[in-house]
């Protein structure tokens, strides 16, 4: 068995970052030439994935996942393709519960958070 202390420096800070991508990512030359969907899809997809967990007919289908840029909520994911991938200094994933627990029910597919550079 592992203490929870014993788990190395390295592979913390890796699991810490599931849910977040930095901006030495996004500007990594692997990265060039991308929009900010192709970068999100290369590098974290499930943020694009919506929920896990049983669905039924009776549930309809899942929620989408909401945007937000600098805390504003926009209209679609399709957004993104409009933000130069060199403005952005991070994206957030929100899982469904969290965004929830932030924004309401309408937020059951989880959410972006996108924080521009300056802003």
């Amino acid at each position: 068995m592992v203490a929870a202390g014993s788990i190395p420096p390295a592979l913390h800070a890796q699991t810490q970052k599931r849910d977040v991508i930095t901006r030495a990512e996004i500007m990594a030359p692997a990265q060039e030439g991308r929009d900010l969907i192709q970068i999100i899809r290369s590098l974290r997809p499930h943020f694009f994935s919506g929920p896990r967990g049983v669905r039924s007919m009776v549930n309809g289908p899942p929620a989408p996942v909401q945007l937000y840029v600098n805390d504003s909520h926009r209209s679609g994911l399709d957004e993104l393709k409009n933000i130069k991938p060199e403005e952005v200094e991070e994206i957030r994933y929100l899982e469904p519960s969290r965004a929830q627990d932030l924004y309401g029910i309408t937020h059951s597919g989880g959410a972006i958070l996108v924080t521009l550079r300056g802003k």
